[in-house]
């Protein structure tokens, strides 16, 4: 049986994220959790940082 048969075209593509409204994760970690999360809180304060500059191109 083919498992594609019967599937809507309205589905085809869809990603599903079921932890997507979750939020960031708040279980403990390890220090590679922590130094992750230091990462990510740093590129986002950069990419915020550089969207806010006046275009010099």
């Amino acid at each position: 049986m083919d498992p594609h048969v019967g599937r809507s075209s309205s589905q085809e593509g869809t990603i599903v994220n079921p932890g997507a409204k979750e939020g960031r994760d708040t279980s403990v970690g390890d220090e590679s959790d922590d130094a992750n999360e230091l990462r990510f809180d740093e590129e986002q304060r950069l990419i915020k940082e550089q969207s806010q500059r006046p275009e010099t191109d």
